[in-house]
Formats: C-alpha cells, sequence, structure tokens
C-alpha cells in the first residue's frame, strides 16, 4: 500500500500520519512536490517517498541524496534528470485524466508510448522502480471510463513485458478505485481519502469506514445581545429580541469558510445552534437560544462524514477541500 500524504495528510498531519503508519507496517509515501518530501524526511520519515508531481530538474542531486523517488511523465523530463543524478523514478502514463503522463489514450498511442518507455527505462542515470495510471472517474456513476482507462493500461503493461522492459511495481488503484475494483489492484494501491476514512463519492460506499478527523473550536465568551444590536461585520444580521450569542475560536484564517456565514449550526452541549453574521479571520458567532453554554465549552464544527458533506455541499464543492483548508495554525492533538 502506498499512502497518500500530499497537503498535510489531507488536512491531517503528515509526519504524524507517516509515522502512524510506519508503525504499521507502510513503507510508500506519496506526496505532491519536493517540498512536501523533504519536510518528512527532516522529521524523520524513512520509507519510500514518490513525489507526484513535477521537481525542477536542478533538484536531481536533493532527490538522489534523499533517496526520493520521482515520478516522469515524458521522456525530455528524464533525460533531464538523468543528466544531472543517479534518480529513483516511477513512470506516470496518461490513459484518461488529460494531466501528467505519457499520452496513451487509444489503442494506437500503445506502440508510441511502450517506445518512449523503453527509452526512458534505458537511461543510465534513472532506476526505474514503477509505473502507474490515475483513474479519472473511478468515483463516478458508471465504470465504462476507468474499465477503459485500465484495459489501454494493461494493454501496455503487455507490451511492455513483451519487449523485456522492466517497469517495477504497477498501480493504477486510486481510494476509489480500491473500494469498487479490486481486480484492478496490480501490485499496489494508492489510498487517499479511504485512509482519512471518508468516501470519495456516493457511488462508493464502505459502512465501516469512520472520519479520523474531529474538528472543535472552543467558546471564547457568551454574550447577550439586545433587540437591533448587529453582529460582526457589515451587520448582516441584528438581533429582533434579547438573544445569547457564544463567540467561537474559528474563522475563515483556520479553514472555516467565509462562505458559510449564516449557513451552518454547530453542536454544543449536544444541541445544534446556527452561525450568525460573517465569519471573521479568527472568529465567529453562534446563536444559543437556550442551549446551556460558557465560555470554555466545545463547539463540535463536524465530526461525522454526513457533517463534512454537508459543509462541502454548502460550499459547492467536495469533502477533500474541506478537510484539505484547514490551516497550520489549527492544533492537532492525536487520541
Amino acid at each position: 500500500m502506498l499512502a497518500v500524504v500530499k497537503a498535510d495528510a489531507y488536512g491531517h498531519g503528515a509526519v504524524e500520519v507517516c509515522k502512524m503508519l510506519y508503525r504499521t507496517g507502510c513503507r510508500y509515501f506519496a506526496v505532491a512536490c519536493i517540498e512536501e518530501a523533504l519536510h518528512l524526511r527532516e522529521n524523520g520519515i524513512e520509507g519510500n517517498i514518490l513525489i507526484l508531481g513535477n521537481t525542477d530538474p536542478s533538484y536531481a542531486k536533493q532527490l538522489e541524496e534523499q533517496e526520493l523517488i520521482q515520478t516522469v511523465d515524458n521522456a525530455e523530463y528524464a533525460s533531464a534528470l538523468a543528466a544531472r543524478g543517479k534518480v529513483r523514478v516511477h513512470i506516470k502514463v496518461d490513459t484518461g485524466m488529460s494531466r501528467l503522463g505519457l499520452y496513451c489514450h487509444r489503442e494506437e498511442d500503445l506502440e508510441p508510448t511502450a517506445r518512449a518507455i523503453e527509452g526512458i527505462a534505458a537511461l543510465e542515470g534513472l532506476t526505474v522502480e514503477g509505473i502507474f495510471t490515475h483513474f479519472a472517474d473511478s468515483d463516478g456513476e458508471t465504470e465504462d471510463f476507468t474499465r477503459k482507462q485500465f484495459g489501454l493500461f494493461s494493454s501496455l503493461l503487455d507490451r511492455l513485458n513483451a519487449m523485456g522492459v522492466d517497469v517495477g511495481i504497477r498501480h493504477c488503484c486510486n481510494s476509489a478505485g480500491i473500494l469498487r475494483f479490486p481486480e484492478m489492484h496490480l501490485d499496489m494501491v494508492r489510498a487517499g481519502l479511504v485512509l482519512y476514512g471518508l468516501m470519495p463519492s456516493p457511488y462508493v460506499n464502505d459502512p465501516a469506514l469512520q472520519p479520523a478527523m474531529k474538528l472543535i473550536a472552543r467558546v471564547s465568551a457568551v454574550n447577550t445581545l439586545k433587540p437591533g444590536d448587529a453582529v460582526s461585520y457589515g451587520g448582516v444580521f441584528k438581533a429582533e429580541k434579547e438573544m445569547r450569542v457564544a463567540v467561537l475560536s474559528i474563522g475563515y484564517a483556520d479553514g472555516l469558510s467565509r462562505a458559510l456565514s449564516g449557513n451552518l449550526t454547530v453542536g454544543i452541549n449536544g444541541r445544534e445552534v446556527p452561525l450568525i453574521g460573517r465569519i471573521c479571520m479568527d472568529l465567529c458567532m453562534a446563536d444559543l437560544g437556550d442551549t446551556p453554554c460558557k465560555a470554555g465549552d466545545e463547539a463540535v464544527i463536524f465530526d461525522t462524514p454526513e457533517k463534512i458533506e454537508e459543509m462541502a455541499e454548502k460550499l459547492g464543492t467536495i469533502n477533500y477541500e474541506v478537510i484539505c483548508s484547514l490551516k497550520k495554525r489549527v492544533y492537532i492533538e492525536y487520541v
């Protein structure tokens, strides 16, 4: 298993997540860029670290010295790396994502792609340790496009094998692929969102998964407002009667989007209470009604996949972005 820990392990803290996973036997990790990879190495993370994005060839020596694995997506880039150091690489093939990778969208692309990979594998400065593609729609309503991608990738692997080209570890399954297409697991799978207990889409379901993260703010103060009092910037909310308002220690600089202003409830002492007024950089406010509350109490922003999905829907985005939005200043306690 390759654990995808890019974006600070999807907001969960990459160093601690890697340490825990390493203790369980995981020896492969994936990040987006060399900065993330070096951060892990600087914090004592061992094992194999695959960089999924491009790294400037001028960093080839750092890749070599830190024993990092670099993704290569075309022959020119591979040659530039090989000219500057001894680099471990995985080759990426684009079978339909139309992002990074050697272009292989159709049957007629197989031969030129195989020849390009043969050339990359022959470069003296590179050690090819793996080959992969990325599914674009494994979490979609239908399976057709994923099966097409896997068919192309499988045909390419067969062709490379017939040519005597050793491409090492073969992998293609992301989180949705792991759960939905066990026959496509090959030599390794790349677990991303499912590592953190969330589903990639409504079409992929595993009831055993539970979110690893619970987001809590503290009640900084409880204020009593009088009729006509305005709340927060712009005064978009005005009290129509006397009301008790909790000031919460979280804002958009922590990752609670300002777009959720007046459009979210939070849990305080077992009750859901609505946010009111605009979410500030560091604070936000909630209408307590008759909910018992005092300074220091907890306000649960989310602790279930349903709540994260609700926030994502209101923001017009996906659950990935909700958890990845959390900022470094949010204190993480591991239990």
